[in-house]
């Protein structure tokens, strides 16, 4: 290999990036000195193994590459291995030429990957690839007529923490997945608001795990480090349910953790009230078609808007509803609660679900304000939690290398000893819960990486009344930044019959 210093003294500075002195070098490589971590090259040719990346021999006890690798190789590959060089680690082109885009590493030219798409930080966002209705996926794929909820935000944050440790094609499908979205910095807000990160990492498997992997999950996500024996899943249920605000506790199993070598966790939640709360003595039964065409009584709220705190929109497909949540002023942070009930079926209308279908519902909200009389509302409580079955849904939109142990790369996480100790994705596991209330609304979401080896409505002249009384679906966001923490559907909400009795209880306890 040459580096800078021989070509300063080449060609001089005027000369340094001119294309002629990067093709002097004669030293070919295989492609296995390319990878990261790379394996010399063979001295013969006997053929013991076959991957993506080409055909491997044993020589000395050590795997080592021979030829230039397949012709299929993943997106791993790079242009300059062919010229002599290694492919950069990063993605920060220094210089541009025929044969592709340069870098320089260790004082060293290096040529750009293939799959380079990396993501950039910016601000206090990170940036990553365009998938525009990631956020609905989930809800799409497990739709199932029943109560669901999960965090959209929380998938992102763990998928783009294991991103970072991804190299090839296993970073390329990951990529492709978190798509083009921004990931807020939240700070929390006492009992209101948390977001955390952390990476739990097995003490024995310490050592294995690249200081420049943990450095940057610590200054772009700012996740906890965390140093554990994993004899039980103690002190992961313990930090899940502190960040949950108490909300979801008991998450992991013991042999889940005892099987693993790091675990990649994000964990938010909210509990906030309404601006406008709702009277407990304005909440009673009322009738709730269900998606099966009977009917049960359901334990409805009941308020009338005057202010800017609920906003509506209503036409010949749907009726929406958005609610205020309190405004943290010091934090510049507001969320609201949105309740979409289509007039149509509400697996039909979930089906088509889109960010864009999203963005024009928010052009046609119109204010309580601009409604003389003010506007009704009546919708039903619900609590519940759900589990996604996360690891499916994520080999459905198409990560499966992670999860494959013999073609899983994650080499940017750990330094890897041999093939048969691969790191890979053993299982992905998503828990929400949920509920929703005269005060307000507590919501929580954990999402766990386990890694181991092997139109404007007509101004009325009487109130509007908005009766939320078929399956609907919702979503709870940051006001300002649009960040959907939650989203989920409602098919059957709290039953009257079973509630009656303790709102008997709590207004006769009022007098």
């Amino acid at each position: 290999m040459i580096d800078l210093t021989f070509l300063f003294n080449c060609l001089g500075w005027l000369l340094i990036f001119m294309p002629v002195c990067l093709s002097q070098n004669t030293d070919k490589q295989c492609f296995s000195q390319s990878l990261i971590p790379s394996y010399p090259c063979c001295k013969g040719d006997k053929v013991i193994y076959t991957d993506k990346d080409g055909d491997w021999g044993v020589e000395n006890g050590k795997w080592c590459g021979i030829g230039n690798g397949l012709s299929n190789a993943s997106d791993d590959s790079c242009f300059s291995v062919a010229l002599g060089y290694k492919c950069c680690e990063k993605c920060k082109v220094v210089y541009t030429d025929d044969d592709g885009e340069w870098g320089v590493e260790n004082n060293k030219w290096c040529g750009i990957k293939d799959s380079c798409a990396s993501p950039v930080e910016t601000g206090n966002t990170v940036t990553v690839q365009d998938s525009s209705d990631f956020d609905f996926s989930f809800l799409k794929m497990e739709n199932n007529k029943q109560n669901m909820l999960y965090s959209p935000l929380s998938i992102k944050y763990a998928l783009k923490m294991l991103e970072e440790g991804a190299l090839g094609n296993t970073l390329d499908e990951i990529s492709k997945v978190v798509g083009n979205s921004t990931l807020t910095k939240y700070e929390s807000i006492g009992k209101a608001l948390s977001l955390a990160n952390s990476l739990f990492i097995k003490d024995t498997y310490y050592k294995n795990v690249k200081t420049e992997y943990i450095d940057t999950l610590q200054e772009k996500y700012d996740a906890e480090i965390i140093k554990d024996e994993f004899k039980d899943a103690k002190n992961a249920n313990q930090w899940i349910e502190d960040k949950t605000l108490g909300i979801i506790k008991d998450m992991l199993e013991d042999k889940a953790v005892q099987n693993a070598v790091m675990l990649l966790a994000n964990a938010l939640a909210i509990d906030m009230v309404w601006v406008s709360n709702f009277s407990l003595k304005n909440t009673g039964g009322q009738r709730f078609f269900l998606d099966d065409g009977e009917e049960m009584e359901a334990t409805t709220m009941y308020q009338k808007f005057y202010n800017n705190n609920l906003s509506y929109a209503i036409d010949e497909d749907k009726t929406v509803v958005t609610m205020n949540l309190i405004n943290y002023d010091a934090y510049d942070i507001q969320f609201e609660f949105m309740a979409i009930m289509p007039n149509s079926t509400l697996s039909t209308f979930v089906e088509n679900v889109s960010k864009k279908q999203i963005q024009e519902i928010d052009e046609k909200l119109t204010p309580a304000t601009e409604v003389i009389d003010g506007v009704i509302l009546r919708i039903p409580k619900f609590k519940f939690d759900y589990d996604l079955n996360l690891k499916d849904d994520l080999k459905n939109l198409g990560i499966k290398d992670a999860f494959d142990a013999d073609n899983a790369n994650f080499t940017n996480m750990a330094n890897i000893q041999n093939i048969e100790e691969n790191l890979y994705v053993s299982d992905a596991l998503h828990k929400a819960v949920i509920e929703f209330s005269e005060e307000g609304i507590k919501a929580a979401a954990v999402t766990v990486i386990i890694l181991t080896t092997g139109a404007a409505v007509p101004r009325p002249t009487n109130p509007v009344v908005i009766n939320i009384n078929k399956p609907f679906m919702f979503i709870i966001r940051d006001k300002i930044t649009k960040d959907i923490w939650f989203t989920g559907t409602v098919y059957k909400p709290n039953d009257w019959a079973i509630d009656e009795e303790i709102y008997k209880l709590a207004r006769n306890a009022k007098h």
